[in-house]
């Protein structure tokens, strides 16, 4: 049954549980495609640009959601919004799984990412609800689950793929998100609508903290020119692995993500120490374990040990960076917490996207030494940034 959430009185175990699975899960829906373009592209005798294109509509359709869907929390019943955005994402990927059109893919992609921002509620739930003492362990609870649902899409959605087919990965999650309905609308308790509250009000605070609250501004700058660099790699890497010499299959290549798992499985460990060592320290660190893997990738290039090497590190890095500098943003005050976060995730996706689509236009000019480019030049403009910034 639904329990009654106060604030900073904590949260029950189980609903900390159940909405961290439920992240896992939802954001998952966004990285699929990954591990699985180069088959989409060639079952539609498409183009790789094509399939970056795809890539970047999920991640757009994500910012869509966050401007247009997370506001209504201030306005509606967040149980409500959620439970409707599950269903909506359950037929989405319904759709992708059973078109024959590759239009179809791209606007469904589109819609996945719209209705996929469920874990940008729990996030600020998290912060909000949570004992002061717990605050930044349960977001970092909830962000590893984020980041396992991130990586281990990859690697779900490359099995099941080489097993069955990639159609087969959007009926699975189209499943899971049924589940995630039932379970949250069993646990997660409602929420009464403020009398105050307005749509447009609440977009007139958004694009007010957009423009004066710094700590947002510089913790922003640093995670979205460094997620530009993480997706470059992403957005690209089934392309590579395609290529000689690995001409990996999907299960190998989705494999990959386990290795990002493992390097960013840190995150549990570091959201202990954040409030001590600081989002700045953090996010050089970050950046220089970063721009360590892409040169890495640029000296090893043809050998598979380097893309592990680069996966591995890479996805520490990023996690260093973001759960650094969203915790920093989400607990610097109680009252707009889902408001920053929420500006803060838009602005971090919108790296994202803008990564996703430099690289595609680089790959088909440069292939891989054109993601390696940009992916550096990401990652420097990030660290420059934390090193000409304070907390």
């Amino acid at each position: 049954m639904p329990c009654v959430l106060k604030e900073n009185e904590g949260i029950p175990k189980l609903l900390l549980i159940i909405m961290a699975l439920a992240t896992g899960f939802s954001v998952a829906n966004c990285y699929y495609n990954q591990s699985l373009l180069g088959s989409i592209v060639s079952d539609f005798h498409a183009s790789e640009y094509d399939g970056s294109i795809i890539s970047a509509l999920t991640q757009f359709g994500y910012v869509v959601g966050l401007c247009i869907v997370i506001p209504l929390g201030n306005t509606l019943s967040k149980k409500r919004i959620i439970t409707i955005d599950y269903f909506c994402c359950s037929m989405a990927l319904l759709s992708v799984a059973i078109t024959k059109d590759l239009f179809i893919i791209k606007l469904s992609s589109f819609i996945i990412g719209i209705s996929s921002v469920m874990p940008q509620f729990f996030i600020p739930m998290a912060a909000l609800y949570s004992e002061p003492k717990n605050k930044a362990l349960n977001i970092g609870i909830i962000q590893s689950c984020l980041l396992i649902g991130i990586l281990g899409s990859r690697f779900l959605s490359g099995i099941i793929s080489e097993a069955i087919s990639w159609r087969y990965v959007y009926f699975f999650a189209s499943v899971v998100m049924l589940l995630c309905l039932i379970a949250i609308a069993i646990t997660l308790p409602g929420d009464k609508t403020l009398p105050t509250s307005n749509y447009r009000g609440t977009l007139k605070s958004m694009i007010s903290l957009l423009r004066h609250n710094k700590t947002l501004h510089t913790s922003a700058a640093r995670s979205a020119t460094a997620y530009a660099s993480f997706f470059a790699l992403w957005s690209c890497i089934s392309y590579r692995m395609k290529a000689s010499p690995f001409f990996a299959s999907d299960d190998v290549i989705g494999s990959l993500g386990l290795c990002g798992i493992a390097g960013a499985s840190c995150v549990i460990i570091l959201s202990k120490h954040i409030q001590t060592w600081g989002s700045r320290r953090c996010s050089i660190v970050g950046a220089l374990s970063m721009l360590f893997t892409w040169f890495t990738a640029l000296a090893f290039d043809g050998y598979f040990v380097s893309i592990v090497i680069t996966v591995l590190i890479i996805d520490a890095g990023m996690q260093c960076i973001h759960l650094s500098n969203q915790t920093k943003v989400v607990t610097s005050s109680n009252v707009n917490a889902n408001f920053l976060n929420t500006l803060y995730m838009i602005l971090y996706f919108v790296g994202g996207t803008i990564g996703t689509l430099i690289a595609g236009i680089l790959w088909t000019k440069y292939q891989w030494i054109g993601t390696i480019i940009i992916g550096i030049l990401f990652t420097l403009i990030s660290l420059f940034i934390s090193i000409l910034t304070t907390d």
